[in-house]
Protein backbone atom coordinates (compact mmCIF):
# COMPACT_ATOMS: atom_id res chain seq x y z
CA UNK A 1 0.00 0.00 0.00
CA UNK A 2 1.26 3.45 -0.87
CA UNK A 3 1.61 6.08 1.86
CA UNK A 4 1.49 9.86 1.53
CA UNK A 5 2.39 12.41 4.15
CA UNK A 6 0.35 15.61 4.42
CA UNK A 7 1.57 18.75 6.11
CA UNK A 8 -1.49 20.64 7.31
CA UNK A 9 -4.74 19.29 8.69
CA UNK A 10 -7.45 21.60 7.40
CA UNK A 11 -9.51 21.64 4.21
CA UNK A 12 -6.77 21.03 1.65
CA UNK A 13 -5.63 18.10 3.75
CA UNK A 14 -9.14 16.75 3.94
CA UNK A 15 -9.48 16.82 0.15
CA UNK A 16 -6.27 14.89 -0.40
CA UNK A 17 -7.13 12.41 2.37
CA UNK A 18 -10.56 11.86 0.80
CA UNK A 19 -9.10 11.07 -2.62
CA UNK A 20 -6.38 8.93 -1.06
CA UNK A 21 -9.07 6.83 0.61
CA UNK A 22 -10.69 6.28 -2.79
CA UNK A 23 -7.35 4.99 -4.12
CA UNK A 24 -6.43 2.81 -1.16
CA UNK A 25 -3.55 5.08 -0.18
CA UNK A 26 -2.57 5.40 3.47
CA UNK A 27 -2.42 8.94 4.84
CA UNK A 28 -0.08 10.27 7.51
CA UNK A 29 -0.74 13.79 8.74
CA UNK A 30 1.76 16.19 10.24
CA UNK A 31 0.19 19.09 12.09
CA UNK A 32 1.51 21.01 15.07
CA UNK A 33 -1.96 21.14 16.63
CA UNK A 34 -2.95 18.40 19.05
CA UNK A 35 -6.40 18.20 17.52
CA UNK A 36 -6.29 19.24 13.86
CA UNK A 37 -9.62 19.35 12.05
CA UNK A 38 -9.10 16.20 9.95
CA UNK A 39 -7.36 13.98 12.51
CA UNK A 40 -10.15 11.40 12.27
CA UNK A 41 -10.01 11.35 8.46
CA UNK A 42 -6.39 10.12 8.27
CA UNK A 43 -4.61 6.92 9.28
CA UNK A 44 -2.09 8.51 11.62
CA UNK A 45 -1.43 11.96 13.04
CA UNK A 46 2.06 13.13 14.02
CA UNK A 47 1.94 16.23 16.20
CA UNK A 48 5.00 18.42 15.71
CA UNK A 49 6.21 21.55 13.95
CA UNK A 50 8.41 20.67 10.98
CA UNK A 51 10.36 23.92 11.33
CA UNK A 52 11.39 22.88 14.85
CA UNK A 53 11.76 19.13 14.22
CA UNK A 54 12.91 18.71 10.60
CA UNK A 55 14.66 15.45 11.47
CA UNK A 56 11.26 13.86 12.21
CA UNK A 57 9.94 14.92 8.82
CA UNK A 58 13.04 13.57 7.11
CA UNK A 59 12.62 10.25 8.92
CA UNK A 60 8.93 10.04 7.96
CA UNK A 61 9.89 10.72 4.35
CA UNK A 62 11.80 7.41 4.40
CA UNK A 63 8.50 5.60 4.80
CA UNK A 64 6.38 7.74 2.44
CA UNK A 65 5.82 7.65 -1.29
CA UNK A 66 5.18 11.38 -1.42
CA UNK A 67 4.83 14.49 0.74
CA UNK A 68 2.13 17.00 -0.10
CA UNK A 69 1.99 20.42 1.60
CA UNK A 70 -1.68 21.05 2.40
CA UNK A 71 -1.38 24.49 3.95
CA UNK A 72 -0.64 28.02 2.84
CA UNK A 73 1.61 29.07 5.72
CA UNK A 74 4.42 30.88 3.94
CA UNK A 75 7.05 30.20 6.63
CA UNK A 76 6.26 26.48 6.51
CA UNK A 77 6.40 26.37 2.72
CA UNK A 78 9.69 28.27 2.56
CA UNK A 79 11.17 25.87 5.11
CA UNK A 80 10.02 22.89 3.03
CA UNK A 81 11.70 24.37 -0.01
CA UNK A 82 14.90 24.76 1.99
CA UNK A 83 15.05 21.12 3.11
CA UNK A 84 13.53 19.50 0.00
CA UNK A 85 16.86 18.00 -1.08
CA UNK A 86 17.14 16.14 2.24
CA UNK A 87 13.84 14.30 1.85
CA UNK A 88 13.72 10.66 0.78
CA UNK A 89 10.54 10.98 -1.30
CA UNK A 90 9.14 13.53 -3.77
CA UNK A 91 7.65 16.77 -2.48
CA UNK A 92 4.62 17.31 -4.71
CA UNK A 93 4.59 21.08 -4.88
CA UNK A 94 5.64 23.75 -7.37
CA UNK A 95 7.16 26.57 -5.32
CA UNK A 96 7.75 28.87 -8.31
CA UNK A 97 4.16 28.57 -9.52
CA UNK A 98 2.87 29.08 -5.98
CA UNK A 99 4.93 32.26 -5.67
CA UNK A 100 3.12 33.65 -8.72
CA UNK A 101 -0.33 32.48 -7.68
CA UNK A 102 -0.19 33.61 -4.04
CA UNK A 103 0.28 37.25 -4.99
CA UNK A 104 -2.85 38.41 -6.81
CA UNK A 105 -1.13 41.49 -8.25
CA UNK A 106 1.74 39.40 -9.55
CA UNK A 107 -0.82 36.98 -10.97
CA UNK A 108 -2.55 39.81 -12.81
CA UNK A 109 0.75 40.88 -14.36
CA UNK A 110 1.37 37.30 -15.43
CA UNK A 111 -2.13 37.05 -16.95
CA UNK A 112 -1.61 40.25 -18.90
CA UNK A 113 1.81 39.15 -20.15
CA UNK A 114 0.26 36.22 -22.04
CA UNK A 115 -3.00 37.96 -23.01
CA UNK A 116 -5.32 36.11 -20.63
CA UNK A 117 -8.75 37.82 -20.41
CA UNK A 118 -9.23 39.24 -16.90
CA UNK A 119 -11.44 41.84 -15.14
CA UNK A 120 -10.12 45.37 -15.55
CA UNK A 121 -8.26 46.84 -12.58
CA UNK A 122 -9.33 50.02 -10.77
CA UNK A 123 -12.41 50.76 -12.90
CA UNK A 124 -13.72 54.32 -13.00
CA UNK A 125 -17.28 53.48 -12.02
CA UNK A 126 -18.98 51.01 -9.65
CA UNK A 127 -19.77 48.24 -9.05
CA UNK A 128 -16.31 47.22 -7.90
CA UNK A 129 -15.06 43.86 -6.68
CA UNK A 130 -12.55 44.03 -3.85
CA UNK A 131 -10.45 41.02 -2.78
CA UNK A 132 -7.40 40.21 -0.61
CA UNK A 133 -4.01 40.57 -2.31
CA UNK A 134 -2.55 37.28 -1.13
CA UNK A 135 -3.31 33.56 -0.86
CA UNK A 136 -6.63 31.96 -1.79
CA UNK A 137 -8.71 33.30 1.09
CA UNK A 138 -12.04 34.98 0.37
CA UNK A 139 -11.95 36.87 3.68
CA UNK A 140 -12.61 40.53 2.97
CA UNK A 141 -13.86 39.97 -0.59
CA UNK A 142 -16.93 42.04 -1.40
CA UNK A 143 -18.90 43.88 -4.05
CA UNK A 144 -19.04 47.67 -3.65
CA UNK A 145 -21.91 49.48 -5.33
CA UNK A 146 -20.95 53.12 -4.73
CA UNK A 147 -17.85 55.28 -4.46
CA UNK A 148 -18.57 56.40 -0.89
CA UNK A 149 -17.86 52.89 0.43
CA UNK A 150 -14.39 52.93 -1.09
CA UNK A 151 -13.13 55.19 1.70
CA UNK A 152 -13.18 52.24 4.10
CA UNK A 153 -11.20 49.89 1.87
CA UNK A 154 -7.64 49.07 2.89
CA UNK A 155 -5.04 50.23 0.38
CA UNK A 156 -3.61 46.71 0.14
CA UNK A 157 -6.80 45.25 -1.36
CA UNK A 158 -7.06 44.47 -5.06
CA UNK A 159 -9.83 46.44 -6.77
CA UNK A 160 -11.33 45.12 -10.00
CA UNK A 161 -14.44 45.65 -12.05
CA UNK A 162 -17.33 43.49 -10.91
CA UNK A 163 -17.99 40.85 -13.56
CA UNK A 164 -21.33 39.02 -13.33
CA UNK A 165 -21.71 35.36 -14.20
CA UNK A 166 -21.14 31.84 -12.89
CA UNK A 167 -17.79 31.11 -11.22
CA UNK A 168 -16.07 28.07 -12.76
CA UNK A 169 -12.96 26.09 -11.90
CA UNK A 170 -10.57 23.85 -13.81
CA UNK A 171 -7.55 21.91 -12.50
CA UNK A 172 -4.29 21.34 -14.35
CA UNK A 173 -1.56 18.83 -13.50
CA UNK A 174 1.85 19.13 -15.14
CA UNK A 175 5.41 17.80 -15.13
CA UNK A 176 6.92 21.04 -16.43
CA UNK A 177 6.54 20.10 -20.10
CA UNK A 178 3.33 18.08 -20.42
CA UNK A 179 -0.02 19.02 -18.95
CA UNK A 180 -3.26 17.22 -18.17
CA UNK A 181 -6.47 19.24 -17.94
CA UNK A 182 -9.14 18.09 -15.51
CA UNK A 183 -12.85 18.71 -15.69
CA UNK A 184 -14.75 21.96 -15.27
CA UNK A 185 -16.91 22.55 -12.21
CA UNK A 186 -19.18 25.38 -11.15
CA UNK A 187 -18.32 27.00 -7.83
CA UNK A 188 -21.46 28.33 -6.17
CA UNK A 189 -20.63 31.39 -4.08
CA UNK A 190 -22.35 32.57 -0.89
CA UNK A 191 -22.88 36.14 0.30
CA UNK A 192 -19.35 36.26 1.69
CA UNK A 193 -17.94 35.16 -1.68
CA UNK A 194 -16.97 31.76 -0.32
CA UNK A 195 -17.84 28.43 -1.91
CA UNK A 196 -20.79 26.59 -0.37
CA UNK A 197 -21.60 24.21 -3.25
CA UNK A 198 -19.88 22.65 -6.26
CA UNK A 199 -21.46 20.93 -9.26
CA UNK A 200 -20.03 19.54 -12.53
CA UNK A 201 -20.53 21.11 -15.93
CA UNK A 202 -19.28 20.40 -19.43
CA UNK A 203 -15.84 21.90 -20.01
CA UNK A 204 -15.71 25.01 -22.17
CA UNK A 205 -13.12 24.52 -24.93
CA UNK A 206 -11.88 28.11 -24.61
CA UNK A 207 -11.46 27.76 -20.85
CA UNK A 208 -9.51 24.55 -21.41
CA UNK A 209 -7.15 26.35 -23.80
CA UNK A 210 -6.69 29.17 -21.30
CA UNK A 211 -5.88 26.71 -18.49
CA UNK A 212 -3.31 25.00 -20.70
CA UNK A 213 -1.72 28.32 -21.63
CA UNK A 214 -1.49 29.37 -17.97
CA UNK A 215 0.13 26.08 -16.92
CA UNK A 216 2.53 25.77 -19.85
CA UNK A 217 3.89 29.30 -19.48
CA UNK A 218 4.52 28.64 -15.80
CA UNK A 219 6.16 25.29 -16.68
CA UNK A 220 3.91 23.91 -13.96
CA UNK A 221 5.31 20.91 -12.11
CA UNK A 222 2.47 20.01 -9.79
CA UNK A 223 -1.19 20.93 -9.59
CA UNK A 224 -3.06 24.20 -9.80
CA UNK A 225 -6.62 25.32 -10.28
CA UNK A 226 -7.85 28.13 -12.48
CA UNK A 227 -10.93 30.10 -11.47
CA UNK A 228 -12.87 32.23 -13.91
CA UNK A 229 -16.21 33.91 -14.49
CA UNK A 230 -18.36 33.01 -17.48
CA UNK A 231 -19.42 36.57 -18.18
CA UNK A 232 -21.79 37.69 -20.97
CA UNK A 233 -18.67 39.02 -22.75
CA UNK A 234 -16.76 35.75 -22.38
CA UNK A 235 -14.42 34.10 -19.88
CA UNK A 236 -12.63 36.32 -17.38
CA UNK A 237 -9.94 34.61 -15.31
CA UNK A 238 -9.98 35.80 -11.70
CA UNK A 239 -7.21 33.74 -10.09
CA UNK A 240 -4.94 30.71 -10.12
CA UNK A 241 -3.85 28.75 -7.06
CA UNK A 242 -0.85 26.44 -7.38
CA UNK A 243 -1.66 24.07 -4.54
CA UNK A 244 -4.04 21.15 -4.09
CA UNK A 245 -7.55 22.65 -4.17
CA UNK A 246 -10.48 21.71 -1.98
CA UNK A 247 -14.00 20.58 -2.95
CA UNK A 248 -13.72 20.68 -6.75
CA UNK A 249 -11.51 17.55 -7.04
CA UNK A 250 -14.17 15.50 -5.24
CA UNK A 251 -16.79 16.59 -7.78
CA UNK A 252 -14.40 15.80 -10.63
CA UNK A 253 -13.89 12.35 -9.12
CA UNK A 254 -17.61 11.57 -8.84
CA UNK A 255 -18.70 13.12 -12.14
CA UNK A 256 -16.01 11.87 -14.56
CA UNK A 257 -14.08 9.28 -12.53
CA UNK A 258 -10.75 11.17 -12.51
CA UNK A 259 -8.78 11.11 -9.25
CA UNK A 260 -6.57 14.21 -9.34
CA UNK A 261 -4.38 12.85 -6.52
CA UNK A 262 -3.53 9.86 -8.73
CA UNK A 263 -2.79 12.26 -11.58
CA UNK A 264 -0.49 14.30 -9.34
CA UNK A 265 1.39 11.29 -8.01
CA UNK A 266 1.64 9.81 -11.49
CA UNK A 267 3.11 13.03 -12.84
CA UNK A 268 6.07 12.89 -10.46
CA UNK A 269 6.55 9.23 -11.39
CA UNK A 270 6.80 10.14 -15.08
CA UNK A 271 3.32 8.86 -15.94
CA UNK A 272 1.75 11.78 -17.77
CA UNK A 273 0.19 11.98 -21.19
CA UNK A 274 -2.06 14.23 -23.20
CA UNK A 275 -5.71 13.85 -22.34
CA UNK A 276 -8.94 14.65 -24.12
CA UNK A 277 -11.95 16.48 -22.67
CA UNK A 278 -14.21 14.24 -20.60
CA UNK A 279 -18.00 14.30 -20.61
CA UNK A 280 -19.97 14.27 -17.39
CA UNK A 281 -20.79 10.66 -16.58
CA UNK A 282 -22.62 11.26 -13.33
CA UNK A 283 -24.43 14.12 -11.71
CA UNK A 284 -22.90 15.26 -8.43
CA UNK A 285 -23.80 17.81 -5.78
CA UNK A 286 -21.27 18.80 -3.10
CA UNK A 287 -22.49 21.21 -0.45
CA UNK A 288 -22.10 22.39 3.14
CA UNK A 289 -25.08 22.88 5.45
CA UNK A 290 -24.88 24.32 8.95
CA UNK A 291 -27.31 23.89 11.83
CA UNK A 292 -28.58 27.32 12.88
CA UNK A 293 -31.59 27.81 15.18
CA UNK A 294 -32.74 24.30 14.39
CA UNK A 295 -32.57 24.85 10.63
CA UNK A 296 -30.13 23.83 7.93
CA UNK A 297 -28.59 26.74 6.05
CA UNK A 298 -25.92 26.72 3.29
CA UNK A 299 -22.51 28.00 4.40
CA UNK A 300 -19.11 28.54 2.82
CA UNK A 301 -16.26 26.13 3.40
CA UNK A 302 -14.38 28.62 5.60
CA UNK A 303 -16.91 27.92 8.36
CA UNK A 304 -15.49 24.41 8.69
CA UNK A 305 -12.18 25.78 9.92
CA UNK A 306 -13.81 26.74 13.21
CA UNK A 307 -14.71 23.11 13.94
CA UNK A 308 -12.67 20.66 15.97
CA UNK A 309 -13.54 17.32 14.36
CA UNK A 310 -14.43 16.47 10.76
CA UNK A 311 -15.24 12.85 10.01
CA UNK A 312 -17.46 10.50 8.02
CA UNK A 313 -21.01 10.43 9.39
CA UNK A 314 -22.76 8.28 6.78
CA UNK A 315 -21.81 6.37 3.65
CA UNK A 316 -24.02 4.48 1.21
CA UNK A 317 -24.26 4.04 -2.55
CA UNK A 318 -24.19 7.50 -4.12
CA UNK A 319 -24.18 9.35 -0.80
CA UNK A 320 -21.56 10.45 1.70
CA UNK A 321 -22.09 12.77 4.64
CA UNK A 322 -19.29 14.25 6.73
CA UNK A 323 -19.96 15.99 10.02
CA UNK A 324 -17.89 18.83 11.41
CA UNK A 325 -18.41 19.17 15.15
CA UNK A 326 -18.28 22.56 16.79
CA UNK A 327 -20.53 25.17 18.36
CA UNK A 328 -22.78 24.87 15.31
CA UNK A 329 -22.42 21.51 13.51
CA UNK A 330 -21.79 21.57 9.77
CA UNK A 331 -22.59 18.71 7.43
CA UNK A 332 -20.93 18.13 4.06
CA UNK A 333 -23.16 16.27 1.60
CA UNK A 334 -21.78 14.51 -1.46
CA UNK A 335 -24.69 13.19 -3.53
CA UNK A 336 -24.25 11.52 -6.90
CA UNK A 337 -26.29 9.58 -9.44
CA UNK A 338 -26.49 8.67 -13.09
CA UNK A 339 -29.39 11.12 -13.47
CA UNK A 340 -30.29 14.37 -11.78
CA UNK A 341 -33.41 12.69 -10.36
CA UNK A 342 -31.32 9.96 -8.74
CA UNK A 343 -28.90 12.51 -7.33
CA UNK A 344 -31.76 14.56 -5.84
CA UNK A 345 -33.19 11.42 -4.21
CA UNK A 346 -29.82 10.81 -2.55
CA UNK A 347 -29.77 14.39 -1.31
CA UNK A 348 -33.27 14.03 0.16
CA UNK A 349 -32.09 10.95 2.03
CA UNK A 350 -29.14 12.93 3.34
CA UNK A 351 -31.39 15.71 4.65
CA UNK A 352 -33.54 13.14 6.46
CA UNK A 353 -30.49 11.54 8.07
CA UNK A 354 -29.16 14.90 9.18
CA UNK A 355 -32.49 15.99 10.65
CA UNK A 356 -32.65 12.76 12.61
CA UNK A 357 -29.15 13.43 13.93
CA UNK A 358 -30.13 16.97 14.91
CA UNK A 359 -32.87 15.62 17.18
CA UNK A 360 -30.44 13.53 19.21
Amino acid sequence: MKTICLIGGKLQGFEVAYLARKSGIQVHLIDRKNQPLIRNSVDEHFCFDITERPERLIELSRHSDAIIPTNENLDTLLFLKKIESELYCPLLFDFAAFHTSMDKRLSREYFKSIDIPIPSEKPKNPPYFVKPPCMSSSKGARIIDNDSEMANIDDSMVIEEYVPGPVVSLEVVGDGRNFMIGHQTQVHIDREHDCHRVTPMETDANFREIAYLLASNLCLKGIMDVEAILSPEGIRVIEIDARFPSQTPTVVYHSVGVNLLEWLMGTFAGKIKENNPLSVGKQCNYEHLMVSDGKLIPVGEHMLSGGDDYRLFHESNGLEIFKCKGKRPIYTLISSGTTRHEMCDKRKKAIQLIKSDMKQ
